[in-house]
């Protein structure tokens, strides 16, 4: 979808729920203290073009962002807009548990597709 010098954005890759995308470092850093500098730089940019990019291509309100990094020590931003009719805490806790009733592969294609193209076309995010 996008790749900067120091960001890449890709689906979301454990759940292809529509609009859902991990935004991550392309070295291995292990949370956003570890950034070198010119990744803390072009992060705020890369998340500001990703968001517009997710809610133009999904016609959402709101682009959800949450990084963890419970599991593995790691960087991955996930963004994405609510869906299935659900919003806020209700639809980040099925998003977190995997609820496969949020999953729906053939638009989660289509959306990473719209959302690749917007990405494209919108300039440097560095």
């Amino acid at each position: 979808m996008l790749e900067t010098s120091c960001w890449g954005v890709s689906p979301h890759p454990a759940l292809q729920v529509p609009g859902w995308v991990a935004v991550q470092t392309l070295r291995h850093t292990e949370g956003l203290g570890t950034l070198n500098t010119a990744e803390a730089q072009a992060l705020g940019p890369v998340l500001s073009r990703v968001s517009a990019a997710l809610a133009r291509a999904t016609d959402a309100e709101h682009i959800y962002t949450y990084s963890l990094g419970e599991r593995v020590r790691h960087t991955h931003i996930l963004m994405g807009p609510p869906g299935s009719g659900v919003r806020g805490r209700e639809f980040l806790d099925r998003l977190l548990r995997r609820d496969q009733s949020l999953v729906d592969q053939l638009r989660a294609e289509r959306v990473a597709a719209d959302v690749g193209v917007l990405l494209a076309g919108s300039g440097s995010a560095e």
